[in-house]
This record gives C-alpha cells, sequence and structure tokens, in this order.
C-alpha cells in the first residue's frame, strides 16, 4: 500500500475528540457547529486536511449496519431480522421497519435524520471556516465539502423527501430553516455537484494517493445515481443525463472491473481499481472506525467460528427469494450459507458443533475436549420473523473476514459506488430509452464477470434483477425497489403496504424542534 495511503488514514483518526464534542442533537435549531469556526485554526494544508478527515470519518458511519444502513436496508427485500426465541434481536425497532408499519416516533428515523443533518451542519461550518481562514487555494478542500453535503442531502431527500435546505454556517433559533419540496431539494443537490466537480480531481489524474476521498468522477457517479431516481423525486424523467455522467466517468480511464468479484470485499481491499467511492475503515487505529458487517451476520457459534476472535451475533440475515434470483454457476452465489450444513468458507468444510442449541449459542466441537457431539451445525428456514430458533435463517458474508478485526470492528472499505454500477446505470436508462438493444451489452458485461449465462434479451425487469444480484446488501435496494414500483409489494413476512411508504415520515423530534416542517403525506 502506498505511504499516502496510510498517510490519509491517519488523518481520518486526527480531530477524534472534536468530532465527537461536534455530534449534533435531534434539531436543527442547536448552536453546535459554531466551535469550528475558528480564524485562527487553518494555518496550512494539515489542519484543513485532519478537518477534512472528520467529516469522512462521520460519513463512513452510515455503512456500519447502524440506524441509517437499516432503514435503507431492512425495509427492502434482502436484509431481514429475525427476533429469536429468548428475546435476542426482538422488538418493534425491527418489526416495524420490516414489516412497513413505522411511524414518525421510530428512533431509527430520528437517529438517520440526525446523522445526515450531522454532516450537513458540519460542511456548512468547515465552509465558512475555510472562506474565513485568509488561505489560497482552497478550491478543491471546498468542492470536497460541498460535494459531501450534497450527498448527505441525497440520502435526505430520498429517505425523507421534503427536507430544510440550509448552508449557514449554525442556525438561528429565531429563524428556523424552511422546508423545501423534493424538488427544490433535487435541484440544490445537482447545482453543488455540478459546481462542485471542475475543482475535483480526476482519479486518472491523483491515482492512490488520494484514496478515500471524493473526487471528480465520484461526483458524475452520483449525478447519474441521482438522475436515474429523477423521475421518482422530481416526476421528470433524465435518462440523457445518465447516460452522459455514466459516459464521463467511463472516459476517465480511471477504473476497471476486477476479474474476481469478491476482491471487492476483501479486508485489504484499499486501492482497488473498482471503488470509486465510498466509506474508510481503520479500526486499527486509535480513533479510527470499523464495521460489523461480519459480526453481526454469522450464526451465534463460540469458541473461534471461521477463526474470529468472538462470538458472532447472529442477527442479520437474507432471504430465501434473495437466493433464488442467483443461478447455480454465479460466483456471488459463494456470499451466502443456505439451508443446511454450515461450511467453513476457508475449507469447505461442515462445522462441527457440540450440539446445536436452538435458543442459545452452540458451541464448536473440539476434539479432545468437547464432551459432547460432534454434530453438523445445520441452518434451518426462518418461519417468521418473531420467536425463531438461533439456527433459522439464511446467513451470508460478502464482505470477508479480517484477520486483524479490533473486537468486533473490520476494516474492509465499503463502497457506496463501484465501477459495476456505472454500468448498470448506463444499462437502465438505455432501457428506459426503449433501446434495450444497448443495454444487453451492459449487463452480460456484469454478468460474465461473475459466470452468469449471458442473457439473448434484456428486459427493465431483469436489470432490476442483475442489480439485486450484483449490488446485494450494498444500500440502492430500497431506492430500487421504488423506482420500478415494487417497495409496497409482499414478500416473505412482509404483507402489501400503503403506497405513501415510498417515503419515511419526518421524525416527530424534527417536527416539534421546527414548525416550519410539515409532515409527509400518509404519517398525520
Amino acid at each position: 500500500m502506498k505511504r499516502m495511503i496510510k498517510t490519509y488514514k491517519t488523518y481520518l483518526a486526527l480531530l477524534l475528540a472534536l468530532s465527537i464534542n461536534l455530534m449534533p442533537g435531534c434539531t436543527l435549531d442547536e448552536d453546535v457547529y459554531s466551535e469550528y469556526v475558528a480564524e485562527t485554526y487553518y494555518q496550512g494544508e494539515a489542519q484543513v486536511l485532519s478537518s477534512l478527515s472528520g467529516i469522512y470519518r462521520n460519513f463512513a458511519t452510515i455503512t456500519g449496519m447502524g440506524t441509517e444502513y437499516r432503514i435503507m436496508e431492512m425495509s427492502a427485500d434482502q436484509v431481514l431480522v429475525t427476533g429469536k426465541i429468548q428475546g435476542w434481536w426482538s422488538g418493534d425497532a425491527f418489526e416495524q421497519i420490516t414489516e412497513h408499519k413505522w411511524d414518525a416516533d421510530h428512533s431509527y428515523l430520528s437517529s438517520a435524520w440526525n446523522s445526515f443533518f450531522g454532516t450537513v451542519g458540519r460542511t456548512n461550518a468547515l465552509l465558512a471556516s475555510l472562506e474565513n481562514s485568509g488561505i489560497e487555494g482552497l478550491e478543491g478542500p471546498k468542492a470536497e465539502l460541498r460535494a459531501l453535503r450534497a450527498y448527505a442531502y441525497f440520502f435526505l431527500m430520498d429517505l425523507f423527501g421534503n427536507v430544510p435546505v440550509f448552508t449557514g454556517a449554525k442556525v438561528d433559533a429565531n429563524d428556523l430553516p424552511q422546508q423545501s419540496t423534493r424538488a427544490e431539494v433535487f435541484d440544490f443537490i445537482v447545482a453543488e455537484l455540478e459546481a462542485a466537480a471542475p475543482d475535483l480531481p480526476s482519479q486518472a489524474n491523483v491515482g492512490n494517493e488520494y484514496y478515500g476521498r471524493i473526487t471528480r468522477e465520484a461526483v458524475y457517479g452520483l449525478l447519474a445515481t441521482v438522475y436515474i431516481n429523477a423521475e421518482v423525486y422530481t416526476g421528470t424523467a433524465y435518462h440523457d443525463e445518465v447516460i452522459s455522467y455514466c459516459d464521463q466517468v467511463i472516459a476517465s480511464g480511471a477504473f476497471e472491473l476486477l476479474d474476481n468479484y469478491f476482491d471487492n470485499f476483501v479486508y485489504n481491499n484499499e486501492g482497488n481499481a473498482e471503488f470509486i467511492f465510498g466509506g474508510v475503515y481503520t479500526p486499527t487505529i486509535a480513533g479510527g472506525v470499523g464495521h460489523p458487517l461480519v459480526q453481526k451476520v454469522l450464526p451465534g457459534i463460540s469458541g473461534g467460528l471461521f477463526g474470529l476472535p468472538y462470538t458472532p451475533q447472529n442477527g442479520f440475515q437474507t432471504r430465501e427469494s434473495v437466493m433464488n434470483l442467483f443461478e447455480d454457476q454465479d460466483v456471488r452465489m459463494k456470499m451466502f450459507f443456505g439451508h443446511g450444513p454450515l461450511i467453513d468458507p476457508r475449507n469447505g468444510q461442515v462445522v462441527m458443533v457440540e450440539r446445536v442449541v436452538p435458543d442459545g449459542n452452540s458451541a464448536l466441537y473440539v476434539d479432545g475436549k468437547s464432551t459432547q457431539g460432534p454434530v453438523p451445525y445445520e441452518i434451518i428456514p426462518a418461519t417468521g420473523i418473531r420467536s425463531q430458533p438461533m439456527n433459522a435463517g439464511i446467513k451470508w458474508i460478502k464482505w470477508g473476514i479480517d484477520p486483524n478485526t479490533n473486537g468486533g470492528n473490520a476494516g474492509n472499505d465499503i463502497a457506496f459506488l463501484r465501477y459495476a454500477e456505472i454500468f448498470l446505470l448506463k444499462a437502465e436508462a438505455y432501457a428506459r430509452k426503449g433501446q434495450f438493444d444497448l443495454a444487453l451489452p451492459l449487463v452480460n458485461l456484469i454478468r460474465e464477470r461473475s459466470n452468469a449465462s449471458t442473457l439473448s434479451a434484456v428486459t427493465l425487469e431483469d436489470i432490476l434483477d442483475e442489480r439485486g444480484r450484483e449490488l446485494t446488501f450494498e444500500m440502492s435496494r430500497r431506492r430500487d425497489l421504488i423506482r420500478f414500483g415494487k417497495f409496497t409489494s409482499a414478500w416473505e413476512f412482509k404483507a402489501v403496504s400503503e403506497s405513501f411508504r415510498n417515503l419515511y415520515p419526518i421524525p416527530q423530534t424534527a417536527l416539534d424542534a421546527n414548525p416550519n416542517l410539515t409532515q409527509n403525506m400518509g404519517y398525520n
């Protein structure tokens, strides 16, 4: 790994105490950002980069299976949590998201709202501080901040719809932000990204030393994502814009599809050529963050399952319908632990336990030490989302095991946008224009990498399914289902839901704090 990657990852851990002190509350009217505004703080590039690192660090936590990940994935048809017999992983918080029965008081919604507006607040304050610093040549960092703020607003627009657009350094409690329409937020995001792009470097020019920071191509990729969903957000389709921005990413020559699909997700995946933008995880650096994408998924077997230094939490799983999307020979199928004996991915052997414990953690069989067993650990079908045995439900490992795990925190970096998605976005835009002949080779390019069969023709439904295969668990499924008109459909353990569920409600805590906000339709 290049020295500059290590240097930037070190910067991600700087100013941790400052970041913690500035964590936002549940409202927009708290004066929590003013500590950043100090004209004498910024004396050079190191101070600027360290403050930028705090923003990136905060943004990376989106993918860590916390509330943001949960409302993006658990409300769709791929990620599932089932409550266990003895009470683990049970409760309304999970069940309401899975069954589309949430309301404005749901704690995940207020937490996610605070998280994204926290990024908005930090970027606003840092932009104001840089403006007041007197340092010349900060066009690049300022563009990064504008792009990151637009990214946060993209999630807010996608999840909550009509949200306040606010760019001041701090909020005046006597003049609280006004609510913008979803279309107005869309226009703001597009304008900010288009303004930021010229001042950002191309990945083709900076290489790995810029790894983890937002590039011009990352902005183009986000613009393509925003535009592919534009008909949902504004009522107007922008298919040509999607194609144009995808072409600009492709034309940069800075990215390529990795030969091995799973190389995108290994623990040492820094700087890979398919990674356009995402969260950088550094749990082994003081103050760095990790993610529990393995810890929270694997079966609860104590005794060093797969060589892990902890007992997995056996929380998140997936549905049988997700596995059914894949052909048997598709290499992406290897991420799943389906019904039947649990197989150790390191050696292909069946995991043996002393006995299968339906209401608790089974213990690995240890030859010469265990007094029971050995018996194979069997994964059985889940029959609902409540009161399930510990060994019920399909498990998965997409992000590989990190041998340097710090507790349950792993260091695999997680992409918000991979080069593979650029081809799928372009294919969908062509298909929505009726140009299926142009969409077909783009979809087959992705399928061929994973040894899936070549399609002779393609439909929009095929593209949705291919996105479901290629981008499984990567936080795009909810908006994909909404865009294809399927989010409120029925699937395992969920009945048909109301159309207003395509948007989450404005959290009640935000409504209570700001009388200028109006609740989304259907939630009054």
